[in-house]
């Protein structure tokens, strides 16, 4: 093998990948184990690809990650190559999660994400297992799926939906064009495969010279993606999970709503005189209006949003320092301003690396007879009243203001409950 075939630039800057053929004498110092394998790619200066007797190719992402998408296209496809399945299907690359003397290209665990070669491409798939047929088209998938993939430059390519391996409908063709019995059996079976196990399989795309660990990186924020919509639409403890796994990124596009309302900058309250009095009213009030409503709810410090239109979308992550994201001074001015204490209200600091994070408040759903929580402080224009107490609601991304009417109602509805455990609905004591 020449030299200038290792050694040669690719235009992505990742590794050359070449086909060990046994003339190939030149590598075989650095050759691997045999594993019975019947073909072997070697990734310059990185390492090795194996492809076991009956089985598909497999290599450590050591190995794979640096690796140059053309590059390995073309040594798959290389003519000396026999009985492999491409140019006329496409073939998988696993990724083993084992790495050196702990590799075996058949008993190393697999990442959840694998390759995915054909003839003009190489593209990372992505699968998860859902209950029943999912409730989006696969076009409206992969408009959700879109931002987990173009956060690293790549394309969602494709979304299928499968049953047992094939798309469920792809059989059914025919039954509309036959008598009106069959066409009732068509529907029948129709019906009974979508209340069936359906695989949702994702193909990402990178279009331009990359290489396998940019594939990589987005085919697994699509997986960590799939895995939060599988039990449907994005909800509070799905986001709150994506963010503490470090993948604030997979929130961009959503819209602020009855659960979720995220700012770019931390609160200031930890500033000294009426400034920090606004500002700690305003996080309590903030906190307060999602404790009023009916859902869980979250509150993320870390975010910029669009500007103009509505609702207002999740457009940029900006991360704060993490010293202005002090969790026990959040949780002590919640407790300190929110009357009653908010059950099960947590405050959680995500780092991000480089010393900035994203603060995330999550706040469940509360019990009807608590609400509504109080704010002790309140704001008026430009003036803030810190002995005042306020009634602070959410409706969508906004804001709405408690009546005098509203109040009234509360109290005399506290009332006559008191009065009703105090004497007994039919007026005598309630001890008596």
């Amino acid at each position: 093998m020449s030299a200038d075939r290792t050694q040669a630039r690719t235009l992505s800057g990742g590794a050359r990948v070449l086909l060990r053929i046994d003339e190939d004498v030149s590598i075989d110092q650095d050759a691997p184990n045999d594993y019975d394998a019947h073909w072997q790619l070697y990734v310059v200066d990185r390492g090795w690809i194996v492809q076991p007797k009956h089985s598909i190719f497999v290599g450590s992402e050591s190995a794979v990650g640096d690796a140059d998408v053309d590059s390995l296209r073309e040594a798959m496809l290389d003519e000396r190559r026999c009985c492999g399945q491409l140019p006329d299907s496409p073939e998988p690359l696993a990724i083993a999660l084992d790495d050196g003397e702990n590799f075996h290209p058949e008993s190393s665990p697999r990442d959840t994400v694998h390759l995915l070669v054909d003839s003009t491409d190489v593209k990372a798939c992505a699968e998860v297992i859902v209950r029943r047929e999912p409730e989006w088209t696969s076009s409206a998938l992969q408009d959700l799926l879109k931002p987990a993939a173009a956060a690293h430059g790549c394309i969602v390519d494709k979304v299928e939906y499968l049953v047992g391996g094939t798309a469920p409908d792809s059989d059914l063709a025919g039954y509309a064009e036959l008598d009106e019995e069959f066409g009732n059996f068509e529907a029948e079976i129709r019906e009974g495969r979508r209340r069936n196990p359906h695989e949702i399989r994702v193909l990402i795309r990178h279009d331009g010279p990359t290489t396998v660990r940019v594939l990589l990186a987005a085919g697994r924020d699509v997986q960590a993606m799939l895995e939060a919509l599988k039990d449907g639409p994005l909800n509070a403890r799905t986001a709150q999970n994506l963010l503490r796994s470090g993948l604030p990124h997979l929130l961009l596009g959503l819209p602020e709503s009855d659960w979720l309302e995220v700012k770019s900058r931390a609160y200031g309250i930890a500033t000294e005189g009426d400034a920090g009095t606004r500002q700690k009213i305003e996080l309590a009030q903030d906190v307060a209006r999602f404790a009023n409503g009916s859902s869980d709810a979250l509150l993320v410090v870390g975010f910029e949003e669009t500007k103009g239109g509505r609702p207002a979308k999740l457009a940029r992550v900006r991360p704060v320092p993490l010293d202005k994201l002090d969790v026990g001074r959040y949780h002590d001015v919640i407790d300190d301003r929110v009357v009653p204490p908010i059950e099960g209200l947590t405050v959680e600091r995500v780092d991000l690396g480089n010393n900035q994070g994203v603060l995330i408040i999550a706040v469940p759903r509360q019990p009807p007879d608590l609400q509504p929580f109080l704010v002790h402080g309140a704001i008026a224009g430009d003036k803030t009243e810190g002995a005042f107490i306020s009634i602070v609601r959410r409706r969508g991304e906004g804001s709405i203001t408690t009546s005098a009417k509203q109040i009234h109602a509360y109290i005399v509805a506290g009332r006559a409950y008191l009065s009703a455990h105090e004497t007994g609905t039919d007026g005598r004591s309630a001890s008596g």
